[in-house]
């Protein structure tokens, strides 16, 4: 994309954190400035960029609550019931029935979240060069 618009992005999604480090790592190369960047999964790495500046922010789940959701669902199908569901998803053109579960976007502001929650470790994160920037 930066090649095509002569390094003019306004900003990106990235489906995770990984594909935002290669979007960083391609920005940086260019010696361009931090763009509004997504990112998912609340890795060490894309907290890190976070608290650097270079990533907006990375898409949290509660693992927990996965966890539970998941185990509801095998319990209704082990029983022979339909497991809960609060919604649908399109698959082409059927719905689909789908749990929704909410989802926490992490942002330079809510990042201990995730140490609370016992999702990451400070010590993951809060490392080299990136211990300056955490509270």
């Amino acid at each position: 994309m930066l090649v095509k618009t002569s390094n003019k992005i306004d900003g990106a999604i990235a489906a995770n954190d990984n594909i935002a480090g290669a979007v960083i790592a391609d920005l940086k190369a260019r010696h361009l400035k931090p763009i509004p960047l997504s990112g998912q999964d609340a890795s060490p790495q894309g907290v890190q960029y976070i608290l650097a500046g270079w990533q907006t922010g990375t898409v949290y789940k509660y693992v927990p609550d996965e966890a539970k959701a998941a185990a509801a669902a095998a319990v209704a199908l082990i029983k022979g019931a339909t497991p809960k569901t609060n919604g649908f998803r399109l698959n082409g053109k059927v719905k689909e029935p789908t749990l929704a579960l909410p989802v926490v976007w992490i942002t330079k502001a809510n990042y201990t979240r995730l140490f609370t929650d016992h999702f990451l470790k400070k010590s993951d994160v809060c490392i080299g060069v990136y211990k300056q920037y955490c509270k």
